[in-house]
């Protein structure tokens, strides 16, 4: 356990994995580039989008809808308190 744990903590470990990445990228995409290639463009694309699409949701929408779940559960409330019933069948 305690091998792992001061792998974790040693900042060797995710210099070298930082490193591994750069060199298989690297080893990817350079031929596509040198050959005026589109995959690189098309991957940071899709990898933007996907960075700004899940940071628009956590940020802006989500609280959105949770307010509004938020509001409707206080709406069902009051009416199962005023007219009978419950929300369980």
């Amino acid at each position: 356990m305690s091998a792992a744990l001061a792998k974790l903590t040693n900042p060797a470990t995710y210099r070298a994995a930082w490193t591994s990445t750069c060199l298989r990228a690297q080893a990817y995409y350079h031929p596509d580039v040198k050959q005026n290639g589109s995959k690189l463009l098309w991957h940071s694309m899709l990898g933007i989008s996907i960075v700004m699409y899940t940071g628009t949701y956590i940020s802006r929408v989500r609280p959105e809808v949770q307010h509004t779940r938020e509001i409707k559960r206080v709406a069902l409330e009051e009416y199962y308190e005023k007219h009978g019933g419950s929300p369980h069948h």
